[in-house]
């Protein structure tokens, strides 16, 4: 390990605390001048470290994207990259290099963000953008996955920031009206077996940022979390802490809490599927996720999948 890490190390489990450099020397057996040196290419890396004169060290603020800092924070092994086109594909092609899931990748920044239907998902700086790989064997309940997925983003934000949350069937969770959390989940099939192998969870949640840099066709939809400053949760605190949950909810009951926070239930939508539009009401949800839709006229239907957007009279 590099003396940086190891320099690291100690300031993350004395996150808060001054550190005298001595002692920093002392417990890694090297020299005041190396840890030194190491502390201003952890400042270079972005790591807020205060310098006290005659003190030492104070780690004021992790939010750095870092394996190190990460490792400590989630529950499985996660990969980090700075910026990427998309980390589902970065998932994808860990996979196909033979890492075992389960796994995480995490990025600051995708240019090639994708959404449901093959929309784009604007995934700006400031954000946090990860995709967990599952085993098909932890998830009992497949098609539940991304109803699990929305529950333990609401779950955490909640949990982290105090805001509440409302989650829009079946995957978007919003704040004041506006959508700050988008997921796309994929499954991998066994051919061998006719079963789930692996599923990929793709999340991206708009943590902080300026609200200008949102693309105006979307600003009035999208926001960020901390709008005009900083989160006091760091990116990597929340992708570990909707990691957590996920895997916590699996073979849970939780459908009775995602209708709570389900906020399209009672509502006139129009059902957008196979290219086809119908006005409808929304009036319930069944126990496997399906949104229950009656149309003019009296029929009805259990919607697995499309797109729902609410319609005022």
């Amino acid at each position: 390990m590099l003396v940086k890490d190891e320099v690291l190390q100690v300031l993350l489990s004395r996150k808060g605390e001054c550190v005298s450099g001595q002692e920093i020397a002392d417990s890694l057996s090297c020299s005041r001048m190396a840890v030194s040196k190491a502390v201003s290419q952890l400042q270079d890396d972005g790591f807020q470290i205060s310098t006290q004169k005659g003190s030492g060290y104070v780690l004021d603020r992790a939010d750095v994207l870092s394996p190190a800092v990460l490792s400590a924070l989630f529950p499985i092994p996660v990969y980090a990259v700075r910026e990427t086109s998309s980390t589902m594909i970065e998932a994808k092609d860990l996979l196909n290099k033979g890492v075992d899931a389960p796994f995480a990748v995490i990025a600051g920044r995708q240019d090639g963000g994708r959404g449901r239907l093959g929309r784009s998902f604007f995934s700006p700086e400031g954000g946090v953008y990860f995709s967990i790989v599952i085993p098909g064997r932890d998830i009992p309940s497949p098609d539940l996955l991304t109803i699990s997925a929305s529950l333990a983003a609401s779950r955490a934000i909640e949990r982290l920031t105090g805001f509440t949350t409302a989650i829009k069937w079946v995957n978007d969770i919003y704040i004041n009206g506006r959508k700050v959390v988008g997921i796309l989940t994929e499954g991998i099939v066994d051919m061998e077996l006719s079963g789930l192998d692996k599923a990929i969870v793709g999340i991206g949640v708009n943590l902080s940022g300026n609200s200008s840099d949102i693309p105006y066709e979307i600003r009035d939809k999208m926001a960020f979390m901390y709008e005009e400053g900083k989160s006091p949760v760091t990116r990597g605190e929340l992708a570990s802490a909707i990691t957590k949950e996920l895997f916590a909810l699996q073979g849970t009951r939780f459908i009775d809490e995602y209708r709570a926070k389900c906020f399209v239930i009672g509502l006139d939508v129009t059902v957008i599927k196979a290219g086809r539009e119908r006005n409808g009401h929304a009036y319930g949800l069944d126990d496997n996720g399906h949104l229950l839709i009656e149309y003019p006229g009296g029929e009805k239907e259990a919607l697995s999948s499309g797109e729902v957007s609410i319609r005022f009279r």
